[in-house]
């Protein structure tokens, strides 16, 4: 040949396609990378991971749960959970009212399944004298059968006196809120002392005549209104 070859010159830098498949490639390991990771996450890991990847991408994307093969969700989890809890009211309202019967009180003594766990509640004519927070006997017999079901479950006690509208004309008790408070005491201090209770467990609330259960506007609804609620508290 007698013209000079020319040489080829190459574009700088690196072709487009490159660099769509690199980007490419990433993707696909941290896709797997992901997934392999996934038999060890928890659910709520992965909501957490999935919003920050939506947040990344600025997508909306349909929100799906994995899960291994057998493994519960979190609806099937508080399924269970609210079951487990409904066997432990169950369980703890039977044995309640089975001392209630031992002692004859059935007309004077509720027993409740509400939001926190079992009510007892117990009419105040039962348990004290008018303008009194000391027990009465019958009173005393129903927690002595009550104290062995309190030392075998784990639950939290709040006990709340509550009286009627009506003064009290007492140089002991200024007012229904101590009355109250000194009855709910009064219930404390004999599982406590009586039973060898934790007292930790124990919370005692005076509330006067602020939590009627009925109007204040005869006799039979003021009895009903004085009374004392013993409340186990099950998570």
């Amino acid at each position: 040949m007698g013209d000079e070859e020319k040489k080829c010159e190459c574009p700088k830098g690196v072709p487009g396609w490159v660099v769509t498949f690199g980007d490419m490639m990433s993707l696909l390991l941290t896709f797997f990378i992901m997934l392999l990771s996934f038999s060890n996450m928890d659910i709520q890991k992965f909501k957490e991971l999935l919003g920050s990847v939506e947040k990344a991408f600025g997508v909306q994307t349909e929100k799906v749960i994995l899960t291994r093969l057998g493994q519960k969700t979190p609806i099937d989890l508080m399924g269970s959970a609210e079951a487990a809890r409904e066997k432990k009211k169950e369980a703890l309202l039977n044995l309640l009212e089975q001392a209630i019967a031992q002692e004859n009180l059935e007309g004077e003594v509720s027993v409740i399944k509400n939001d926190r766990g079992v009510l007892l509640q117990i009419k105040g004519s039962v348990m004290f004298d008018p303008g009194e927070a000391k027990l009465k006997e019958p009173a005393k017999r129903l927690f002595k059968k009550l104290i062995p079901i309190i030392k075998s479950s784990p639950y939290e006690i709040v006990v709340e006196g509550h009286t009627d509208n009506l003064p009290i004309k007492s140089d002991k008790y200024p007012s229904n809120w101590e009355l109250s408070s000194a009855r709910a005491g009064s219930v404390v201090r004999f599982f406590i002392e009586t039973g060898k209770l934790n007292s930790k467990r124990f919370r005692a609330e005076g509330f006067a005549d602020t939590r009627p259960l009925f109007p204040n506007d005869t006799p039979e609804h003021r009895s009903k209104n004085r009374r004392v609620n013993i409340q186990f508290l099950i998570q």
